[in-house]
């Protein structure tokens, strides 16, 4: 007996993205969600469920903690679709993106996005290719553009100053008085902590819970997956925290997990 609910056509379930490199109120989760609700009301769908993950738009769908969560939150609930409010959310490399919808196809689920082309007819798909196509033509301006400012501040300061557009990574701060980037100590023992927890063999999802433990506040697996898969941190600048052979120990921890059968990421 299938102990999951048959997919109701009209239950959805909801997907924000964000990343580092994206920080303007377009591509925030209050304007995500803003969206999605809107499209879910005018379209009649109930959306039940809401996952956020901040992650960069070229890592495959099926690499990301969110997106997994968000699998499993709708066989749950048994929803037909995953809801976007716009295609870059789903990638921002037009490779990374189709292979994504294929995976969703391959999951038994729609995708649907609260502002785009949702058909299946050839003139819609050839629409989405195109959106598709400008999502990633956007994110290419967007790195280079972030690019440019810290070529200029490393110009300016020295080369400490690099990896200062957008926010910064967990476990780095800026100096008050300069504006450039350093390890913050306390951060810095947290993603310690957790690259140690994925090398014993702990999931994702287990790290996130023991963390939560440990520091008295709640992580999500999404930011614990985003965090042990970022090689900033093994590199020189702006500051090593983990060094390079512990982070490619966790990176083979976390694809050996993914190899084995009946082991949750």
């Amino acid at each position: 007996m299938n102990p999951l609910p048959a997919p109701d056509p009209r239950c959805v379930i909801a997907y924000l993205r964000t990343s580092s490199a994206e920080q303007g109120k377009a591509y925030g989760p209050d304007a995500q969600r803003t969206a999605t609700r809107a499209f879910a009301k005018r379209e009649g769908l109930t959306i039940a469920a809401e996952v956020h993950e901040d992650i960069s738009g070229t890592i495959p769908a099926a690499d990301r903690p969110g997106m997994q969560e968000a699998l499993a939150l709708a066989y749950q609930h048994g929803a037909s679709a995953l809801l976007l409010s716009e295609r870059s959310r789903m990638a921002r490399e037009e490779f990374v993106a189709f292979d994504a919808e294929r995976f969703m196809v391959a999951s038994g689920l729609r995708t649907l996005y609260a502002q785009g082309s949702n058909g299946s007819d050839a003139a819609a798909l050839l629409a989405g290719g195109f959106e598709h196509l400008i999502a990633a033509h956007d994110r290419r301006r967007i790195v280079a553009r972030l690019r440019a400012g810290r070529d200029a501040k490393a110009a300016r300061h020295g080369s400490v100053a690099r990896a200062q557009g957008g926010r910064l990574p967990h476990g780095y701060r800026r100096q008050a008085r300069t504006g450039l980037v350093e390890i913050d100590p306390k951060a810095a023992n947290e993603i310690r902590r957790i690259f140690a927890l994925v090398r014993t063999g702990q999931t994702v999802r287990e790290v996130a819970e023991t963390m939560s433990e440990e520091t008295g506040r709640r992580w999500h697996p999404a930011t614990v997956g985003g965090i042990v898969r970022r090689d900033v941190y093994k590199l020189s600048e702006p500051g090593r925290i983990i060094d390079p052979r512990q982070w490619n120990a966790t990176q083979a921890a976390l694809t050996s997990r993914r190899r084995s059968p009946g082991r949750a990421r």
